[in-house]
């Protein structure tokens, strides 16, 4: 069966129009044409999609579950076009990658230097973002593109968030406190510890970072909270509390009063790069490009 995308178009313009002129207008093809159309995808699909009249269109159960098929097999093809132009377009402006923690660790740098190489006329600015501000820095326009720490809540049918890698979770202490000098530890150990968390955002993700509950059905003593991660850490390093970070905070943000103490058996964080699913810039998409291939490529110790 030979679906054209050009029909799968048309096909997403009537559902939302139900109206054969005014979808026609918008495709700017005839409502013969357009009635042809959806004629033979009905004949090659075997199904009647939409229910006519000589005054009303509707769409058939078989056409209402098709219609969000169709838009992601549509949007798809379109993002295959963009990145396709976006390869052999010179980029020119600004690109504002945000940060969120310590972002993508260190593959933000090799993500950063291949950037450059590859897209020369292109400004990058960084930008450092609290931990939930990212999906609304995205959609008003602020930033092209985050590096931040997940599992993180977007709006998908927006935002496009890509994995870009894993890494294990530490405990961060104060350099004063008796697990500083521990290679590693359990969070069934952290019972008596008072846990300091970032401030606003999502509760669903706030409990993910604080192991709440535990595996043996125990809940975590909270404290202070931040709205940052310099605020964080410096809740740390005094003592006030302790905090569960990404490993790659550990090299970001060193320094002599805090360890980073890897926890053994909690599940490691998600590292994902967040861009629009339409981005204002094409070079939006040749950066995300570039991130994923760098991903792939380099190996951290």
């Amino acid at each position: 069966m030979d679906v054209p995308i050009h029909v799968l178009r048309s096909f997403c313009v009537l559902a939302e129009e139900l109206h054969f002129a005014a979808a026609a207008k918008r495709l700017n093809i005839s409502s013969p044409s357009l009635s042809q159309q959806i004629t033979r995808l009905e004949q090659n699909m075997a199904v009647r999609l939409f229910e006519r009249s000589s005054r009303t269109v509707a769409l058939t159960a078989a056409g209402a579950d098709l219609l969000p098929l169709a838009r992601r097999a549509r949007d798809a093809h379109q993002d295959v076009l963009d990145w396709a132009v976006a390869l052999h377009e010179e980029p020119d402006g600004v690109l504002r990658i945000g940060v969120v923690a310590a972002g993508a660790g260190q593959l933000t740098t090799a993500v950063i230097m291949s950037a450059v190489q590859q897209m020369p006329g292109l400004r990058l600015e960084m930008r450092r973002l609290g931990f939930f501000d990212a999906p609304d820095e995205l959609l008003a326009g602020r930033v092209d593109a985050v590096f931040a720490p997940g599992p993180l809540i977007v709006d998908a049918a927006r935002i496009r968030s890509t994995k870009l890698w894993t890494e294990p979770r530490v405990l961060v202490v104060s350099s004063r406190h008796p697990f500083a000098s521990r290679r590693s530890l359990s969070i069934l150990e952290t019972a008596d510890e008072t846990f300091v968390a970032a401030s606003g955002g999502n509760a669903a993700t706030i409990d993910w970072w604080l192991v709440d509950p535990r595996p043996d059905g125990s809940r975590p003593k909270r404290g202070p909270v931040a709205d940052d991660i310099d605020g964080l850490l410096e809740l740390c390093a005094a003592g006030v509390g302790v905090n569960i970070a990404a490993a790659s905070a550990a090299s970001h943000y060193r320094r002599d009063d805090l360890a980073f103490v890897p926890i053994d058996d909690i599940e490691p964080a998600t590292i994902v790069l967040l861009t629009l699913v339409r981005p204002a810039t094409s070079a939006a998409h040749v950066f995300e490009s570039i991130a994923v291939t760098e991903s792939q490529r380099t190996v951290f110790a």
